[in-house]
């Protein structure tokens, strides 16, 4: 399996920046909710590799940005932006349920983790990749994600969970297969048909916003908005 490197681009580090700035929450409180606009490394559970990407185009499939795991837990091209599904608005601080779609948004590149048919590298399930879609928006319904908790409710710091891919039916899925040059030692990332205990992830470090109370709109009369 070969990955190459794509054309240089320009980090896209000011969303990250201003989370620091915004009064986000700790990650280091015992009970966080993970919220629209956090930032967060997602750790796969059994392996303890972080969902990752970088400049660096599969060399099959959709040549599209690679999505790889990595075990390194100080590189900030594992940090991902939690933002609501797609041609959908999700307040920054709405907290995210089981059963809610998101979309996850590279920090360092701005691309979103996206998956489709082609085959992925090493396995032959369905490739995970990087994608600034082929839409005006920059994105499309192949960045949808479904949050899944086996006991319901919000979705917490440490807490195990899943992800369903929208549009396939997959689940988020990672293994000990691993790729050698240029990116040697990183572990596959793929989507997979069943739920099995490899589809499993935590949100560990990150910044996270304070969850907010629903908006007074909530109260209104059908007649305040006219």
């Amino acid at each position: 399996t070969t990955l190459s490197p794509m054309p240089g681009t320009a980090l896209m580090l000011f969303p990250f920046l201003a989370l620091l700035f915004m009064g986000a929450a700790s990650s280091e409180a015992s009970e966080v909710i993970v919220t629209c606009g956090s930032s967060v490394k997602l750790q796969h559970d059994r392996t303890k590799y972080r969902l990752h990407s970088h400049e660096v185009q599969y060399g099959s499939g959709s040549g599209q940005q690679s999505v790889t795991g990595y075990k390194d837990g100080d590189d900030s091209n594992d940090y991902w932006l939690v933002h609501g599904a797609f041609r959908t608005n999700c307040t920054q601080g709405t907290p995210i349920e089981s059963g809610t779609v998101v979309r996850l948004r590279h920090v360092n590149t701005g691309k979103w983790l996206h998956s489709h048919l082609h085959r992925s590298p090493i396995s032959g399930n369905l490739e995970v990749s990087a994608y600034d879609g082929g839409t005006v928006e920059g994105s499309d319904s192949g960045d949808n994600w479904e949050v899944n908790l086996d006991a319901g409710g919000k979705w917490k710091r440490d807490q195990r969970v899943r992800f369903k891919h929208v549009d396939t039916q997959h689940w988020l899925h990672s293994h000990d297969k691993r790729f050698g040059r240029p990116i040697a030692g990183q572990q596959e990332i793929c989507a997979v048909q069943k739920k099995t205990n490899d589809a499993l992830w935590f949100a560990g470090e990150g910044v996270y916003f304070p969850e907010r109370e629903k908006p007074s709109a909530y109260l209104k009369t059908p007649h305040e908005d006219l």
